[in-house]
Order: structure tokens, then sequence, then C-alpha cells
């Protein structure tokens, strides 16, 4: 069975990290995110993985022109225009050539479960599409699923508002859909959540629930991309400081991961916080809830709380980086931009 997986989008919400690098591409536990989905989609036996690749996403199709990775065969399908999901499903489906079932993954998400599972869930339900389904403590920013007694979708309410949704099970971002589906796909740049999967429900026809077990998260936003990252160093995925990264002695690094090539100075602290490749952070500085970008420099004496540092910026020594802080790539924050 094929996977289309959806890499088309810009990462907007992931600025100033995505100016420099495919949200795809950003890393977790110092490896790109996209290889744990395609790790995923080789292990559950899928034979192809279509990387449907959006425009101005040279350095994604660069990183993966196609061939084997991370265990599974990988195909290219560019995009020459905007598509959203629907396009880039069925132009897909035609240029990659797919028959039969297939599954689709967004490309921003990190799943670890039995999809053998679900395809039994699938097949014994005769079911026209299934959605995976994952249950979280605040559905608020994602589109839950409302289900019947026999776990088929009868409707679906986007980002409801804080406390009003009629359940925590919201859509995982990977669905199961059969061949002749495609079709059904109005033509167009258009959104299958916005418009096949509340027709197909509309219609009656057999669109699935499956709710899973295991670990799930997207990574559309700052605050769940790090929050991920640490659920993954929980987990054992990864290594918190590699081989490549220098830490002094004097050094604390607490529920942290560094990337190649870090520096880390005498008496410097660093807690709750993901760091690139080649982040130099002074003696004496404290980075604490932040992601710093590939080159980042943290002076010494500084502190960082809280703040995204775009790729290969600068905190000059003794500056104070306060609580929800954006620094742009290749900027300087000077010590004269403290509150």
């Amino acid at each position: 069975m094929d996977a289309i997986v959806l890499v088309g989008g810009q990462g907007t919400r992931l600025r100033p990290l995505t100016y420099t690098r495919h949200k795809s591409l950003v890393p977790l536990c110092n490896r790109p995110a996209i290889a744990y989905l395609l790790e995923w989609l080789g292990r559950s036996g899928f034979s192809r993985a279509i990387l449907a690749i959006g425009l101005n996403n040279e350095d994604l199709a660069t990183a993966y022109p196609g061939g084997p990775a991370h265990g599974i065969e990988v195909v290219q399908v560019l995009e020459h225009q905007r598509l959203e999901s629907g396009g880039a499903i069925r132009n897909a489906v035609h240029e990659a050539g797919i028959e039969g079932r297939f599954v689709v993954v967004n490309g921003d998400v990190f799943a670890d479960f039995d999809f053998a599972d679900a395809l039994r869930a699938h097949e014994a339900a005769a079911a026209d599409l299934t959605l995976a389904l994952f249950e979280v403590d605040d559905p608020s920013p994602f589109g839950v699923a409302v289900l019947d007694e026999h776990r088929l979708v009868t409707g679906f309410i986007e980002k409801p508002p804080p406390g009003t949704a009629p359940g925590r099970l919201v859509n995982a971002g990977i669905w199961i859909f059969e061949p002749g589906l495609v079709e059904e796909i109005p033509p167009g740049a258009v959104r299958v959540e916005e418009t096949l999967f509340p027709s197909l429900v509309a219609r009656r026809r057999k669109v699935l629930g499956y709710q899973f077990k295991g670990i799930w998260a997207d990574i559309g936003s700052p605050a769940r991309y790090l929050a991920l990252n640490q659920t993954l160093l929980e987990h054992g995925f990864g290594r918190p400081v590699p081989p490549g990264a220098v830490v002094d002695s004097t050094a604390h690094v607490s529920g942290a991961s560094l990337g190649e090539g870090c520096r880390v100075g005498p008496r410097a602290s660093i807690r709750d916080s993901l760091l690139w490749e080649s982040v130099r952070v002074d003696a004496g500085a404290t980075v604490n809830g932040s992601i710093l970008a590939d080159g980042v420099q943290v002076g010494e004496g500084a502190t960082v709380t809280g703040a995204i540092v775009g790729s290969h910026a600068v905190i000059e020594p003794h500056a104070t980086v306060p609580q929800g802080t954006s620094i742009e790539p290749r900027t300087r924050y000077h010590a004269s931009n403290d509150s």
C-alpha cells in the first residue's frame, strides 16, 4: 500500500524557525521530524511514501530526492501551484500512479501506533474512509470528530472554543482512503477536511473513526513542537547530548536536546529547551523553555526564557530575552532591548 505524505505547507506558525528550514526538516532529538514519520510508515508495511511537496520547498526536495530513505521507498511529487490537501491528494494519486487503497498522512505529525489494527478496523467496517483519532486534553486547536455508537463519524467541529467541544477525539491527520474517493474530491485547491469529509458524512457514507493509543502530536506551533521533543526525550528517542556537542563540566543541562556541534560554556544552564546544530551558549548564560535554531549565539551571562530564536541570531552578553519573544534569523538582540 502507498502512503501520501502532505508536506506542501509553509510552516508559518513555526516562524522564525521555518524561514530557514522546511517544517518537516526541523529537528526532533537531533533528527529531521519527517524521519520518524517515514520510519513508522516503513515499519507499518507501506511500500512507498509519496511526498507531495509544495511550492518553494526546495530544501525538502533536496533532502529527499527519491529512493530508499528511513526504511521505505520515497517518491517525490512536486506541486507547481498551491493545491491544499484535496488538490495535493488528487495530484499525488495521478502523478505517482497509485492504484487501490491508500493512506494520507499530514507531514507535520508524529505518530507511533499499530497501523495494522487500524487497517483491520477499516476493513471490518467496510468503510469508505477511516480517520485516525487521538484523545487530547484540549481539543480547541484541532478538528473534533463526533461519533455514533458504531464508531462512525456523524459530524465535525473545527477548532471549537475552549470548553465547548462535545468530546476530545481529534483528527490525527492520518486517513485511509478507498480508491474511488479521489474522484469525489472537488476540483481546484480545496481542503478535504472541509469538503470531501463532511460531504461523505452528509450522504451517510461510511466514515469510520479509529481511536488509537500511543504517541501522537503535531508540530504546528512552537509550544507543541517543544512539548513533542520533551515527550520523545522521556520515551528514550535520541540522545539529549550527542557525541558532537561539548558541554563544560560545570554547566547544567536538564530536559533539553542539543544538536551536533553545540558548545555550552562554564556555569551555563539549559533547561527544557531545544537547541539545533552549532548553537553556542557562553559562560553563565541561562536558557529555559526556549527553541534556538542553528548557529545561534547566547552571550556570557545572558538569560533566554520562553523564546524562539531564529537561525544565526546573536544574543549579546548579559541581555535578558523575556517570555514570548521571537527573534528573527541573523539579527542581534542587544542588552538595551531589555524592558
